[in-house]
């Protein structure tokens, strides 16, 4: 029995109602591609169909799972730890330097190999083609598939075209298959049926179905080509949205949970045993506390004030989880919300190297701007959320980092909340996304935020639980 990192046992598995008919969809579908709007579960999903698959035998493993960085790391072991029913998937991360991933494929024989995809080019290097020994591959994020074209491809999808004929299985898993228009679909159907439905190549694609805008340049699908591509795809093809399965007056809560790297954590662990030396578990002061577990948080978030009020970086763990935001909801905007003053100015320069039009909110033309969509990201700080209108164009808001204040993080939603979208006539499911770094006190911050415990309760649970983790 697997026991879960708070020491507590997996908890019991229910699949939702379109869980259970996405996994029998791919378990009868030995090539297809799950759409499911961010948040609805779709690893769970593929986990359950991989665990209906074992049952049937032995024949279809072992598994692949291609994944994005951030999600490869946490998502996928933690999603298997956390649930009873998945107890006997075995599953090993192939990750980090060469030698340590070489050694964890060679090290014992698992059901499931996950790999970020940076690493498809290594990893199909590995063996010759005909003795590719993964039955089943599954894409995770496939939209990291649409710039495959043939001989133009790049080199992650190149690579993973040479093994595709020779996988049995080929499942895609995403929640925005086509973030910049249906052009971004040939490329990842092409792993589902090597070109059959839409074409064998790109250019044969997008002769048939695209066209340039001869006014802005941009590619866009011929009139009545859309309605087309669907049909023609649509047996390949199950999709869930929000808004069918959810209550739209409810926020989707989204936690983007991510593991801080060794050094940081280390720099993390020694100064919380400082904090709790200094607090008394039977009289916490809730208001002395939250002052000192400021440097916990900073670390947490990415950086340190030093005794000048000077930042510091420690680590990037937390704008790689904001990445991962922007590229599931891709193009659609995102407002992030932060505490650190530090936040906002790596996170406007992150933004700018990845070319993604960013503003640090300062007064009234921000908003109107934002609501004209004009940028794609909006950076608020916590404290300052109340009154505004930030709901135009936006269904989407991420809680970056935080402080003890359950009251300012509730503003921060109602800003794009379930009732001003329902005053804007709209039926979306809001997301609220909250970046979570995995064994640390942002875990007891966030539960306070909720209002489901007091500031006292969470820290003498945080204490707590460190004290368990060092028995």
């Amino acid at each position: 029995m697997i026991v879960r990192s708070d020491g507590s046992s997996p908890l019991h598995w229910i699949p939702k109602e379109y869980q259970r008919i996405g996994a029998q969809w791919l378990v009868d579908h030995p090539r297809g591609m799950l759409v499911a709007d961010p948040g609805l579960g779709k690893t769970g999903t593929t986990l359950q169909a991989l665990d209906l698959l074992q049952l049937l035998g032995s024949n279809y493993f072992p598994a692949l799972v291609l994944a994005p960085k951030r999600v490869a790391d946490v998502v996928w072991t933690g999603e298997r730890d956390k649930w009873d029913a998945f107890q006997d998937l075995s599953m090993i991360k192939v990750m980090g330097e060469k030698e340590i991933r070489t050694c964890a494929l060679r090290r014992s024989i698992a059901d499931i190999y996950v790999v970020n995809y940076d690493l498809a080019p290594w990893i199909t290097s590995l063996w010759p083609q005909e003795r590719w020994p993964f039955k089943i591959v599954v894409a995770d994020e496939s939209s990291r598939l649409k710039g495959f074209r043939l001989e133009k491809g790049r080199v992650r999808a190149q690579a993973l075209s040479n093994i595709a004929r020779f996988t049995e299985r080929w499942w895609n898993l995403t929640g925005t298959p086509t973030p910049n228009g249906l052009q971004d679909l040939w490329g990842q159907f092409w792993f589902l049926d090597f070109g059959e439905r839409l074409k064998h190549s790109y250019t044969a694609f997008s002769e048939a179905y695209l066209m340039e805008d001869r006014y802005t340049h941009r590619v866009k699908t011929q009139l009545g080509a859309d309605q087309l591509i669907h049909e023609k795809v649509k047996d390949l093809l199950i999709a869930f949205r929000a808004e069918d399965w959810l209550d739209i007056k409810k926020p989707q809560l989204i936690p983007v949970e991510f593991e801080m790297p060794q050094e940081a954590m280390a720099k993390y662990l020694d100064m919380e045993k400082d904090f709790f030396l200094e607090i008394d578990d039977a009289q916490i002061n809730a208001g002395t506390a939250m002052v000192k577990s400021m440097k916990l948080l900073q670390i947490s978030a990415g950086s340190v004030y030093d005794e000048l009020q000077v930042p510091h970086r420690v680590h990037d763990a937390r704008l790689e989880a904001l990445d991962d935001v922007l590229d599931q909801i891709e193009p659609q905007p995102l407002l992030v919300s932060y505490w650190f003053r530090f936040d906002a100015h790596r996170i406007l320069q992150h933004l700018e190297k990845r070319r993604i039009r960013a503003r640090l909110y300062a007064g009234q033309k921000d908003e109107d701007d934002w609501n004209k969509k004009k940028f794609r990201v909006l950076l608020l700080q916590e404290q300052n959320a109340h009154g505004l209108n930030l709901h135009e164009p936006c269904r989407d808001i991420m809680h970056y980092t935080y402080t003890w204040n359950a009251e300012w993080w509730q503003q921060m939603i109602e800003r794009v909340g379930p009732a001003r979208q329902e005053q804007a006539g709209k039926k979306e499911v809001v997301r609220v996304w909250y970046a979570k770094a995995i064994g640390t006190i942002e875990n007891d911050v966030i539960e306070s935020n909720f209002r489901k415990i007091t500031v006292e309760q969470a820290l003498k649970r945080a204490r707590a639980r460190r004290l368990y983790d060092k028995t």
